[in-house]
């Protein structure tokens, strides 16, 4: 075999497995949220990935406290035992919204994964995609959405989560601004 297309076939094999893409789509910016108090909703967990929600909420959680913004109560994360099994999403997120009232959340963040896994084949990348949505906890109703999905390189350079948290920063940074 060539030298050079050995080089050539290294230099294709890792640019591809570097190449990351990100879809988002979303509403406008909130109006009024500097300053706003936050809680974090459970995630629904529509993937066969065990505890994928509850990443993301602690990823969005996360991001939402580097951006300023107060994140009142504690994060709805279940027993590891408890997700697997199912657990009963409607009623977890139904006491989580009224707690945030209780604590005198002004927003609460929620959302559901849509994916969360890896390309078959030789890169395996990791793919995320996910829909966050604002509630303006006082009247329970849903003031900004966005949905997105992201699938980031391979070769050692991050997993589901860091390609999670980039798709958050993302959907939040035009929710926030």
């Amino acid at each position: 075999m060539n030298w050079r297309a050995v080089v050539v076939s290294v230099g294709l094999v890792a640019s591809l497995g570097g190449c990351a893409g990100m879809n988002v789509q979303t509403a406008g910016p909130l109006a009024d949220n500097k300053g706003a108090t936050w809680a974090v909703l459970p995630f629904a967990n529509n993937t066969e990935t065990p505890m994928a929600n509850a990443r993301a909420a602690a990823i969005a959680a996360g991001t939402l406290q580097s951006e300023g913004r107060p994140v009142l109560g504690n994060l709805p994360i279940n027993t590891r035992t408890e997700a697997l099994l199912g657990g009963d999403w409607k009623r977890e997120y139904a006491d989580a919204l009224r707690q945030a009232r209780a604590d005198g959340a002004r927003y609460a963040l929620a959302g559901s994964v849509d994916e969360w896994d890896y390309r078959a084949g030789i890169n395996a990348e990791p793919e995320v995609a996910m829909t966050l949505w604002v509630v303006d906890v006082a009247n329970d109703k849903v003031v900004w959405s966005g949905v997105g999905s992201a699938h980031g390189g391979s070769l050692g350079r991050g997993g589901t989560g860091g390609v999670a948290q980039r798709l958050i920063q993302r959907l939040l940074n035009r929710a926030l601004h």
